[in-house]
């Protein structure tokens, strides 16, 4: 039955508006490792490059969850996204090492910004026994973004190379500032008497254990995204658009079911075995070649992707009050840029070292260890409360 109070206009442009984000955040994710490689950067510089946008991000999470605290929103995402806008229009002129790094590290501190103003908005739009599901069809629309984003960028770059790609990831990411939401009525009561030191906040079982498994499953992610591109042309295999094809369908197929899965499994069951298929896709990227396998990791580290996130975002609304989740999303989302960054940066060294392969051996061996390490240890250590489950 169509429940009007919850499709409400305001939370329908907010999901609007995240799909246009991440889906121009995405059209450079296929794109940029293969033309800095045509600019004649190396595996290192290319690691360089493409994971800076993680570290502008990282430096940024956190005072951007505290603005949101202190000012709210939408005075924190509009600047984001004009920040995001500026960095976008400097990869036209970054054709360096230097150049590009910088541009991404622009791009990456402006999507702190949005990120932690929207996931905030959000948890607080909806009751509390609505948030898990507010927050997988929230989180849906980044994945179908990021899914047409990912499966269409290589033909916009084959078709009007880094200029149009360009243009249609600055046009998108306006428009997310266009539909987001102006007034909001909150249904949860934010008291600024809750509001904590951001060390009590980051040192909540729910709040670090969430992200630092979260941090594993973008390891694989960075990794993945960054280098499968690179490995396959180091085999002869210049084709590999069924892996992104496979990978959007997975990621949004995913994001329909989280809210049924985290009802049956609980989050913080979902998210063991989760890690253990991101872990395993990783080892069957670096051990076999062909269609079936880009298909197959495809979809493996779509499924993972799109899981993890929704999961253990509803752990932290769960245990975090209102007047402190601004905080305790900049810094659970923290892992996003920092598991990229290092599945883009530090395996660029691994790759550099020792081959392509043996990017995708460390990064599943690293997942299924800390699977092990969450199931035996950490899962104990957070809980989700009855408000999380359907009704």
């Amino acid at each position: 039955m169509f429940d009007r109070s919850f499709y409400s206009r305001a939370f329908l442009g907010l999901v609007a508006a995240n799909l246009f984000f991440w889906m121009s955040v995405s059209f450079f994710l296929p794109v940029l490792p293969i033309y800095y490689h045509t600019l004649g950067m190396n595996d290192h510089q290319i690691g360089l490059a493409v994971g800076a946008f993680s570290l502008g991000a990282v430096m940024f999470r956190v005072y951007a969850g505290r603005a949101v605290d202190r000012y709210g929103s939408l005075p924190v995402l509009t600047v984001g996204v004009l920040l995001s806008v500026a960095a976008i229009g400097g990869y036209y002129v970054a054709v360096t090492l230097v150049t590009a790094t910088i541009a991404r590290f622009l791009h990456g501190a402006g999507i702190s910004g949005y990120s932690s103003s929207a996931l905030t908005m959000v948890s607080v739009m909806h009751e509390e026994h609505r948030i898990t599901e507010a927050v997988a069809l929230y989180t849906l629309a980044s994945m179908i973004g990021t899914g047409i984003a990912t499966s269409s960028a290589n033909w916009l770059f084959a078709a009007g190379g880094m200029p149009l790609v360009i243009g249609v990831g600055a046009a998108t990411t306006l428009l997310s500032l266009v539909l987001f939401p102006r007034q909001v009525k909150p249904k949860i009561a934010v008291v600024a008497a809750e509001s904590l030191p951001l060390k009590k906040v980051v040192a909540a079982p729910a709040v670090y254990v969430a992200t630092i498994s979260l941090l594993a499953s973008n390891l694989c992610y960075g990794s993945i995204m960054t280098f499968l591109p690179l490995l396959m042309l180091s085999k002869g295999i210049t084709e590999f658009n069924i892996f992104y094809v496979a990978y959007s369908v997975a990621v949004i197929l995913s994001r329909m079911w989280i809210g049924r899965l985290c009802a049956v499994l609980r989050p913080e069951r979902l998210t063991f075995h989760v890690l253990v298929a991101l872990g395993l896709t990783m080892l069957t990227a670096g051990k076999f070649t062909g269609d079936w396998v880009l298909a197959l990791c495809g979809a493996g580290v779509g499924i993972g992707y799109g899981l993890v996130f929704p999961a253990m975002a509803t752990v932290v609304t769960a245990n975090v009050q209102p007047a402190n989740r601004g905080t305790a999303f900049g810094f659970y989302t923290m892992a996003v840029d920092l598991g990229f960054g290092f599945g883009a940066i530090g395996m660029g060294a691994v790759a550099s070292a020792w081959g392509y392969q043996a990017v995708f051996a460390a990064a599943g061996v690293y997942t299924l260890a800390y699977a092990a390490l969450y199931q035996f240890w950490l899962r104990g250590k957070i809980a989700v409360p009855a408000a999380c489950e359907p009704e």
